[in-house]
């Protein structure tokens, strides 16, 4: 219905400037009788109309197009906030706190000193090399370990099955990747039902799965920090402050 009103009121409006136009040419006749003049002058601005056309469909549409994209691509960023204080955080933590090879994630300490371009070099670094992880647990240990994870991917499953169907993560490829890396592991998880008796070559093979996870959970996280920087500076400093690459990170304010 009022998609019917709004069609009937632009149909009354184009009649009522169409019509406002040719009383406008002809009181401009009845006056000065340059009938001639009208017509050349109408059939000139016929002439640009395929020209306006061409401006509006191409540069217009491009520029709105553009303003679309970014605006969808800021609706991501914020989703991502959730995300990390959701499960990323968290997760990461976890992760990071087993992870035997801490060398390429080591400068990550020093973040809150850190310009754009750092943040640019190493997201840069991490999407060519990947980060070299391997869960450092001893077999005894194993079965609470896989059982936290599981169960920090169980209850927050909901959550991410409603992100992956987000349209808007199209636009965003490695945060798409990183939330089907997290399915697979809970499935993963899921399937083995107890972790009690868990083999080093099945625990090898979840430890890829975990690798893949922390490869790119890292990478989103350093995006995420650069986005905060630039755009809300004061919402950083909880993160720096909550830090999982860094051991003296405290969430208590200092100084």
């Amino acid at each position: 219905m009022r998609e019917n009103n709004e069609r009937s009121w632009k149909i009354r409006f184009a009649i009522i400037m169409f019509v406002l136009a040719v009383v406008i040419f002809l009181a401009r006749y009845l006056i000065f009788g340059d009938g001639e003049e009208i017509i050349a002058y109408l059939w000139k601005h016929i002439g640009f109309i395929p020209i306006d056309i061409l401006i509006v469909a191409f540069l217009l549409e491009g520029i709105m197009g553009k303003k679309e994209h970014e605006a969808i691509l800021e609706k991501i960023d914020m989703l991502m906030g959730t995300f990390f204080s959701e499960i990323g955080n968290d997760l990461l933590a976890e992760l990071s706190k087993v992870n035997k090879n801490k060398i390429n994630t080591e400068n990550l300490k020093d973040i809150r000193n850190w310009e754009e371009k750092d943040f640019d070099n190493k997201m840069k670094e991490l999407k060519e090399n990947g980060l070299d992880f391997k869960a450092d647990i001893p077999p005894e240990e194993r079965e609470e370990f896989l059982t936290n994870i599981h169960s920090l991917l169980m209850e927050k499953r909901e959550f991410l099955v409603n992100l992956i169907n987000n349209p808007n993560l199209l636009e965003k490829d490695e945060f798409s990747s990183l939330l089907l890396a997290l399915l697979h592991l809970d499935e993963e998880l899921s399937r083995r039902g107890e972790f009690s008796d868990i083999k080093d070559a099945d625990f090898n093979h979840l430890n890829g799965d975990m690798k893949r996870v922390y490869s790119k959970l890292v990478y989103e996280w350093v995006y995420y920090l650069k986005y905060l920087k630039k755009y809300y500076p004061y919402m950083i400093s909880l993160a720096i402050r909550t830090n999982p690459f860094d051991s003296e990170a405290d969430v208590h304010v200092n100084e």
